[in-house]
C-alpha cells in the first residue's frame, strides 16, 4: 500500500517542517491548496502569507523542500484550477490532482490535449472525486490520468473530520471502472479504516491527522504501508 502524507499549509513553513518529519519513510508528499471558494479554507498561498516565498519559486530561486527525495502531488481544491495551473507548475509538483467537480469539461480536455511536451513528460495527472460524486465523470479523463481519487470527507479542504463510511463503496464503484489506475483514498484515513479500503480497491492512502498527531510519525507510515502486505500474504498462503 502507497502512503502518502498530507499537508494542509496554513503557511509555507507548514510544508518545510511536514515533509522534514516524513523524509526518509516515504517518498511521496501530498500538498493541498484551498482557494476559499471550492471549500471554505484557504491555503498558502491563497490567504496572502509569505508572499515572498512564492514569489522565490517562481523566480526560481527557491525550490521546494527535498525535492531531490520527494515527489509532491498537489491536490487543487480550487474552483479555477486552470486559473492557476502554470503556478502550480512552477513549484514543481511531479503529479496535479483535480477535482471533477470543479471542472469545465471541454476546457479541462482541451488543456489535456494541449500540455507542452515538457509538462507531459514530467507531470502525471489524477482525478478526485466527492462521496457524492457519480464516479463516471472521470471517464472522459481516462487518457490523461494515473490516478482516482476517492474522497473519506464530505467537507473537503480541512484535516481531522470523521470518516464517512460511503467512502468503501465509491472506492469499490471506482475500482471496477478504473482497474489500471491508482485509486487513492483521502480524508479521514486511519488506522482503523486502512484495511477496509484496502479490501474495497485502494492502492494509496492519503493521509494527515493519523500521521502528523502521531508520536511516531515514521512508525505510523510504515504500519499502515504493509496492510496491503499482510493481506497478500494471507490471500497466498
Amino acid at each position: 500500500m502507497k502512503i502518502i502524507p498530507a499537508i494542509l499549509p496554513r503557511r509555507y513553513y507548514d510544508i518545510r517542517d511536514g515533509v522534514e518529519k516524513i523524509v526518509g519513510a516515504t517518498d511521496t508528499v501530498q500538498i493541498d491548496f484551498v482557494d476559499g471558494t471550492f471549500a471554505a479554507n484557504r491555503t498558502w498561498w491563497f490567504n496572502n502569507k509569505n508572499e515572498d516565498t512564492l514569489a522565490a519559486f517562481l523566480s526560481e530561486e527557491q525550490g521546494l523542500p527535498h525535492w531531490e527525495d520527494i515527489n509532491y502531488e498537489f491536490d487543487l481544491m480550487l474552483a479555477d484550477p486552470l486559473a492557476h495551473i502554470e503556478t502550480c507548475i512552477a513549484l514543481g509538483p511531479s503529479k496535479i490532482i483535480f477535482h471533477v467537480e470543479s471542472l469545465e469539461q471541454e476546457k479541462m480536455l482541451v488543456y489535456f490535449e494541449s500540455l507542452p511536451e515538457i509538462v507531459r513528460a514530467t507531470i502525471r495527472f489524477g482525478m478526485a472525486i466527492g462521496i457524492e460524486t457519480d464516479p463516471t465523470r472521470v471517464l472522459p479523463y481516462t487518457n490523461y490520468i494515473d490516478t482516482v481519487q476517492c474522497m473519506g470527507i464530505v467537507n473537503v479542504g480541512f484535516q481531522g473530520q470523521a470518516f464517512d463510511e460511503r467512502a468503501i463503496e465509491q472506492v469499490k464503484k471506482t475500482k471496477i471502472l478504473f482497474p489500471d489506475k491508482q485509486i487513492s483514498v483521502d480524508g479521514a484515513v486511519s488506522l482503523d479504516n486502512a484495511q477496509a479500503l484496502a479490501d474495497a480497491g485502494a492502492t494509496a492512502l492519503v493521509v494527515g491527522s493519523v500521521v502528523f498527531q502521531s508520536h511516531d510519525i515514521h512508525g505510523t507510515i510504515h504500519t499502515l504501508g504493509r496492510i496491503w502486505q499482510q493481506e497478500n500474504l494471507q490471500t497466498e498462503s
